[in-house]
């Protein structure tokens, strides 16, 4: 069966769940370091607050929906019972839209998706399937993992192998029987609670799906994305060294981010912005961020662009804002330089966090290109002024610089 892998756009990814506005609809999920780049002190405050809540939250050994396992599902299923007419649906991140692709029945998904066939066999089999164990009322998202075909079961040793997007997943004993039974695999990380006016489009996400209210069915393989740190060893060196880098960005954060933040150009930072950007770039690379390293990235963004227009006053024009940005950090070096040091900081902290969060793998074995491999990464809810949002805690040297170079045909 052909691979969904070339069927559907989910936002720009890596970025991990899709697109953005978290707390309302669960779409693109920020990890931690990057915070400070897009929204400076606040940014700083909110990953500070995130990883150490990671911290403790290992360090205690809890099991709960603050701290959860990212999956490499595809596609993204939005389903459940319409807050308004009670019928049950599936639909891709589109179901939040202005214009929403709801699916209640088959034709719907041909008609919606047609264009897709990859999407419209996992989606029919979601409306198939999901059911038969979904609570009769209630608005989830989950990433489905596989459909019956997905699942390769190898006679020999009984293991089950499914790969769902980048990483392929390998499940032993009775855990494999399952899967191979199976009709359709979905790990369930979202619930969406009540809107204005029982609208869809009103509907708001929170990180606790209250799976134990989910129903049990042989064809349906449910999974939470809860993960256990009661069988993780988090030993005392790790924990010295998370502390080191945090007050290292602590400090630079507290001497300096009074002038820092206020000297970052205001299209470098912020979602989308040129930092962002940069960053994935050192990731593919390997390099270490630094400020001329950045600098070298701005000239080579505005040069790219001037090659893309034709007149010579419109491509001089370009260079000239593309100096003009250039010169900007120039002026502002030690700022720049002190955030991406504190931004290294805050991903060696993290990058401590994952690798004993590593230790626990959800029981299931994973590979890239027969290659094995750690979990994607892992989510933390953190809640900070009164809002919870999730912050992704990634080893971007080893999933994301994969993912990132993973050559992509999407459709949305």
């Amino acid at each position: 069966m052909k691979s969904f892998k070339g069927y559907l756009l989910e936002a720009k990814d890596e970025q991990g769940h899709g697109s953005d506005s978290e707390g309302e609809k669960l779409k693109h999920i920020h990890h931690a370091e990057d915070r400070p780049l897009m929204h400076g002190s606040e940014g700083f405050e909110h990953a500070h607050g995130a990883l150490t809540q990671a911290h403790e939250h290992m360090k205690a050994g809890q099991k709960n929906s603050n701290l959860t396992m990212k999956y490499d599902g595809s596609p993204s299923v939005v389903f459940g019972h319409h807050p308004k007419t009670g019928k049950f649906f599936v639909a891709s991140k589109s179901a939040f839209n202005k214009n929403p692709k709801l699916n209640y029945t088959q034709k719907d998904i041909e008609a919606n998706h047609g264009h897709a066939p990859g999407l419209v066999q996992k989606l029919g089999a979601a409306l198939q399937h999901l059911p038969k164990v979904t609570p009769k009322k209630g608005v989830y998202q989950g990433d489905l993992m596989h459909s019956h075909d997905d699942v390769k079961t190898d006679k020999k040793t009984g293991k089950a192998t499914f790969t769902p997007n980048t990483i392929t997943y390998t499940a032993s004993g009775d855990e494999a029987k399952k899967r191979a039974k199976s009709k359709i695999g979905v790990v369930v990380h979202q619930k969406y609670e009540q809107g204005r006016d029982n609208e869809l489009h009103n509907m708001h996400a929170t990180p606790n799906p209250d799976t134990h209210n989910f129903g049990e069915h042989s064809d349906v393989h449910l999974q939470s994305a809860e993960h256990d740190t009661s069988k993780i060893n988090y030993a005392k060196k790790d924990q010295d060294e998370f502390h080191k880098h945090m007050n290292a960005a602590k400090e630079i954060h507290d001497t300096h981010g009074s002038q820092m933040y206020g000297a970052i150009h205001p299209s470098h930072a912020g979602e989308g912005g040129h930092l962002g950007t940069y960053i994935n770039s050192t990731v593919r690379t390997g390099d270490t961020p630094s400020a001329k390293g950045f600098q070298q990235h701005l000239t080579g963004h505005f040069e790219k662009a001037a090659g893309k227009l034709k007149s010579e006053a419109g491509q001089a024009k370009k260079r000239e804002e593309g100096a003009s940005h250039v010169a900007h950090v120039e002026n502002n070096k030690a700022h720049y330089e002190n955030l991406l040091k504190m931004h290294s900081h805050l991903g060696a902290a993290k990058d401590t966090l994952v690798r004993n969060l590593n230790q626990h793998s959800g029981g299931l074995e994973h590979h890239i290109d027969n290659t094995k491999t750690d979990p994607e990464g892992f989510v933390i809810n953190h809640t900070r002024n009164g809002k919870t949002e999730p912050t992704k805690l990634v080893n971007r040297k080893e999933f994301s610089k994969a993912n990132l170079l993973k050559v992509k045909a999407w459709k949305k």
